[in-house]
């Protein structure tokens, strides 16, 4: 969520305790899941993510369910207070998802979606990225080109989200701009 100054956020919310959290966290993958289902295959649809300037040239880590896995780690390790590894995070990519099975699965109301998620348990965390199925009547499938989403279960509001609607330079800007007075604040 280029924009969205999620750390600090949570920092004006004392005393909630995150359960969990899902969400879209990759922008790469969303488009090219999305122009896949419009029929473009996936170096089609890889190049159109790269036109549009959210896909780097060399864009494996996204593709791969990297990206979304480092994000969701430091989801996991600020926002939960548990430090996870990489490889302790489930992780699959879009790379084996064809144009007719995500046309099939949004036809049929089940769009495809890269979702990152964990979830607190008693010996610490599950966590995975990995394409999963949304229903289509959910917020979370409504979530098309570079928008994000991510929902938090915690531990006083049993749902919280957040959506940002194709987030453009200024909206990074900010996200980065917001976390440099957040981390100032706190060396004071």
């Amino acid at each position: 969520m280029d924009g969205v100054p999620i750390f600090s956020f949570f920092d004006e919310l004392p005393a909630i305790h995150l359960q969990g959290f899902y969400g879209i966290l990759n922008s790469t993958t969303n488009v090219i899941l999305g122009e896949m289902e419009q029929g473009l295959n996936f170096d089609e649809a890889l190049k159109k993510a790269q036109e549009l300037g959210v896909a780097e040239t060399d864009a494996t880590h996204d593709i791969d369910g990297w990206d979304a896995a480092v994000k969701t780690a430091a989801l996991i390790t600020v926002l939960m207070d548990i430090p996870i590894r990489l490889d302790q995070i489930v992780r699959e990519g879009i790379r084996d998802l064809t144009p007719s099975a995500l046309r099939n699965a949004k036809r049929d109301g089940w769009p495809f979606k890269l979702v990152c998620r964990a979830k607190r348990t008693a010996s610490g965390v599950e966590a995975s990225v990995k394409p999963e199925k949304v229903l289509s009547t959910q917020p979370m499938a409504k979530i098309n080109g570079t928008s994000s989403y991510i929902y938090f279960e915690t531990d006083i509001f049993p749902g919280l989200a957040i959506t940002e609607e194709n987030p453009g330079l200024y909206a990074t800007a900010y996200g980065l701009l917001a976390d440099f007075i957040r981390i100032a604040r706190a060396r004071v």
